[in-house]
């Protein structure tokens, strides 16, 4: 069911930027909550030439899927070697690892993230 749902929110993420808010101390990178739910989170994030997202996680996430819509970046993962991300490539990252991203391309990418979260005690 999650992943008929992630499919889907893929893919009516293009555009909608002018709703994401920008990320504070990362000029170029903006986000928005698509969905937001006990059990997992969808996030819409956009990324100018040239910006990148500072190193940071997201502690709640249980599992972390990314998935870049439009554009292209180096992603690189803590403990890791920086990977280049093309459009349509879908990344499964360990829920709460330390990551960050810049944008390589010419234009803006659009990245969707989705996060499952641990169900509440």
């Amino acid at each position: 069911m999650i992943k008929i749902l992630v499919l889907l929110l893929a893919l009516q993420a293009v555009g909608g930027a002018d709703k994401a808010r920008p990320v504070a101390g990362d000029s170029g990178i903006s986000s928005m909550a698509v969905m937001d739910r006990s059990d997992f989170r969808v996030l819409r994030d956009y990324a100018e030439p040239g910006a990148t997202r500072r190193m940071h996680n997201h502690p709640d996430a249980t599992w972390h899927v990314f998935t870049l819509v439009t554009g292209q970046l180096r992603l690189t993962i803590e403990g890791q070697n920086p990977i280049d991300v093309t459009q349509g490539q879908v990344l499964d990252l360990k829920g709460g690892v330390m990551h960050t991203f810049t944008n390589t391309g010419t234009v803006a990418a659009t990245i969707v993230e989705v996060f499952g979260k641990a169900p509440p005690k």
